[in-house]
């Protein structure tokens, strides 16, 4: 009896276990980032895992007016003129940190236009993520939500190659001093 129930006991962790891991690679891929006041797509994130921990890279931006991807990896036209060293937008690793808490990702959002930091909570609801950036140390009160929209290779240039995130180390942006 007692073999049984330690049996019974391995199979739920195990099962346990895998659920967890299944949530850790339910957000990973590339998503299209919808600005939450304009309600048009923004740029293309590359979610990806580095020492256990959730990051996310900006592989492509979108011109706000034709809709159109007019930056890439490949390019880096445009830079982040408020973070320390002027990086380019596309490579970028403006989620950084995060952690998985139950069914939540939880860590730091940077936002490349002004340089300031939040904390940020992202949950997978279907085909979309929700992306919460908050102020620092408020349990998420006072912020405001993006959606984030799963990504097919068809929407990215034809010409434009993801990366394999498994050559990613991520470099994490800080706020230019002045």
């Amino acid at each position: 009896m007692r073999k049984t129930w330690m049996t019974l006991a391995a199979v739920m962790l195990l099962t346990t276990l895998g659920a967890a891991s299944a949530w850790a690679t339910d957000v990973l891929g590339v998503w299209k980032i919808i600005d939450d006041k304009t309600n048009k797509p923004t740029a293309y994130v590359y979610l990806y895992m580095f020492d256990g921990k959730l990051y996310g890279r900006m592989v492509a931006t979108i011109d706000e007016d034709t809709g159109l991807v007019d930056d890439t990896l490949a390019t880096k036209k445009h830079v982040a003129d408020e973070l320390a060293g002027d990086p380019p937008m596309c490579g970028l690793d403006f989620v950084y940190g995060m952690q998985l808490k139950g069914k939540d990702w939880k860590g730091s959002i940077i936002d490349p236009k002004d340089g300031k930091v939040y904390d940020c909570t992202i949950k997978r609801d279907g085909n979309k993520l929700i992306v919460r950036g908050s102020l620092r140390g408020t349990g998420g009160l006072l912020g405001r939500n993006q959606t984030w929209l799963l990504a097919g290779p068809s929407e990215l240039p034809k010409d434009f190659t993801l990366p394999n995130p498994s050559s990613f180390v991520p470099v994490i942006p800080t706020k230019k001093k002045k």
